[in-house]
């Protein structure tokens, strides 16, 4: 298990899909938009490499759980908001990354 990782112990017991993430991105420095981000199992992890991160949900619940989960010392690197994707507007180039995971 990823110590003092976001990722559900439950969903990602080895922290591999985290670990599969930053094979494939380099999340140092970047912004980055979490598309579906539920419970917030992957955004700790995103977050401490991140600039910043906006992740978003159309689940309040899942939202606000995932509010509640992230540490203190991250809480000014992330924003959360209750949308879905196509009710979420963003000006073209505002993140550098963009991570949908599990998310259909």
């Amino acid at each position: 298990m990823l110590e003092n990782s976001g990722v559900s112990p439950t969903l990602d017991p080895e922290g591999a899909h985290l670990a599969a993430l930053r094979r494939l991105a380099d999340f140092r420095g970047a912004r980055v938009l979490e598309m579906g981000c539920g419970d917030g199992r992957l955004t700790e992890g995103i977050t401490r490499d991140a600039a910043h991160v906006l992740a978003f949900d159309p689940d309040r619940e899942a939202v606000e759980q995932a509010c509640k989960a992230l540490p203190a010392d991250l809480a000014d690197q992330v924003s959360f908001r209750v949308s879905s994707a196509e009710q979420l507007e963003i000006p073209p180039g505002s993140f550098d990354l963009v991570v949908f995971s599990w998310s259909l």
